[in-house]
Order: C-alpha cells, then structure tokens, then sequence
C-alpha cells in the first residue's frame, strides 16, 4: 500500500506569507507611534499636576510663581522649584517627555531631561506674553511636542486661538489630528490645556 504525505504547496504559503506581510504593514505604524502618544497623554497629565500645583501656590500667595528665566536668567529648573520649596505644593516637578532642539531656557536634569518651559505676562512689558494679560491668562507652561521644537513664536496668536481655535498661530498648537509627529506645542494655561 502506497503512502501520500499530505503537505502545504508552494502556492498556499506565498498566500499566507502575503497575509501576513499585508497585516504587519497596517499594525507596525500603530505600534511605532504609540509611543509618540503616549508622551502626549504624559505631558497632559503632568500639565494638570502642575496647574494644581500652581493654583494652590496662587490661593497662599495671590499670584502665581515668578517666571526667573525672564526676569533673572536663572534656569527653568529654578523657576520650578518656587513649587516644591520650601512649600511642596507638589512633590516634584515632572520633567518633559519630549526633548528640545536648540533648547536655551534652562538646561537638562541629572537624566538628561528637559524642563517644561513656564511664562507669565508679568515678566514685563517687552513680554511676549504681555498681551495675554488682557485675556486673564496668568500662566503659560510649554511642552515641545512630537517635533521637539519650542515654537516660542505662538504667543502673540495664542489669545486668538484661546478664543476660537482659528487664525495665524493655530499651527503652533499641537493637533493629533495632523499626524503624530505634527508640529506644534502642548501648551497648558490657566485657563485650558490644549
């Protein structure tokens, strides 16, 4: 008695091989930039620890923390810790999930991190922020993003896109909605976290 070997032919494995590659293809961008939103979603959690933080500071002092890079120079990490002594008013300040090219305003932690960045309008006249005054915004905080630029140039369009979400500095707002590597900011106020 003959004996048959039942076996795939060449033809059913190309289809599975193919099947396989079509699905990778789909899932492998997902998981690529699930990171990138991940970090998003951080830096929107750590945004609503400081605002805490920093509207607890307000109600003790009537005012929010100074902003020292402004006024003194002093790094980020300076401005702060005006949260954390000698009142906690959190635990510890969060760094940023995102690093900055070309980033001035303070310097990186012991780990190579970077501060979110702060602006008040009280920090003068000359101000970029000073126009927001008028909007009742007391704070900026600044978060680089998926492009790890600070687009400092959104400050004078910010108001507008505080009030209708529309006009010339609408790009500097992150949107998810461009793509995960968007440009753009994650910006927090007093007033929203966008």
């Amino acid at each position: 008695m003959k004996q048959t070997r039942k076996a795939f032919t060449l033809i059913e494995l190309l289809i599975v091989v193919a099947i396989i590659a079509i699905l990778a293809a789909i899932a492998v961008p997902n998981f690529l930039e699930a990171q990138v939103r991940s970090k998003v979603s951080r830096a929107k959690s750590d945004m609503r620890t400081i605002k805490t933080g920093l509207e607890a500071y307000r109600v003790d002092n009537n005012s929010y923390i100074q902003d020292l890079y402004s006024a003194t120079g002093t790094e980020m990490w300076g401005t702060w810790a005006q949260l954390t002594t000698p009142i906690a008013y959190i635990t510890s300040v969060p760094p940023s999930p995102f690093r900055y090219k070309d980033y001035l305003a303070g310097g990186y932690n012991k780990e190579g991190q970077p501060p979110y960045d702060y602006g008040t309008p009280d920090s003068g006249e000359g101000s970029r922020m000073y126009p927001l005054k008028a909007y009742g915004i007391g704070y900026i905080i600044d978060c680089a993003g998926p492009d790890e630029d600070i687009d400092y140039t959104w400050y004078p369009d910010v108001t507008i896109e505080m009030d209708a979400r529309s006009g010339p500095g609408i790009n500097m707002v992150y949107d998810p909605t461009n793509g995960t590597k968007s440009s753009g900011d994650i910006i927090a106020s007093n007033k929203a976290i966008y």
